[in-house]
């Protein structure tokens, strides 16, 4: 597993224990969007793991180079406190994420590099609380 800090928001964690799953490569990800990828292995797994006392309603990605969000990532599932969610074959490519809590607060993480990997974020209280207010301060400007 490939061990990575994002500064004001998520901590890396090991992935275990029960897991939802989605396909980024059916949602967010077309395939001019694969096509871009570099590198022999060109997907990669991504677990969200909620540690945080409120609901992740809803987590877009989208290539840094698009100027508009992907498709919500979770759909209709809720990421509820203590539940982790997967996105398998995510393309190698770096992404902004947004992820939108139960407050309908806002994180918002630029420029994630997801190549030939599996990683795993653990959003908990501190990092979400430090990301939301860092996105509004961003957004002010």
């Amino acid at each position: 597993m490939y061990m990575r800090t994002l500064a004001l928001a998520l901590s890396l964690a090991a992935i275990s224990g029960c897991t939802t799953s989605g396909n980024a490569a059916g949602n967010a990800v077309s395939a001019t969007q694969a096509a871009t990828s570099t590198g022999g292995d060109t997907s990669s797994d991504i677990t969200f793991r909620n540690r945080s006392n409120w609901a992740i309603l809803n987590i877009y990605m989208s290539p840094v180079s698009q100027a508009t969000w992907g498709p919500d990532q979770l759909g209709a599932h809720i990421l509820h406190t203590g539940e982790s969610y997967t996105l398998h074959n995510v393309p190698c490519n770096s992404y902004d994420l947004k992820l939108v809590d139960e407050d309908h607060d806002e994180c918002i993480l630029n420029n994630v590099n997801v190549c030939n990997e599996e990683s795993g974020w653990n959003i908990d209280n501190d990092d979400l609380l430090s990301c939301q207010a860092f996105t509004r301060r961003q957004q002010a400007q």
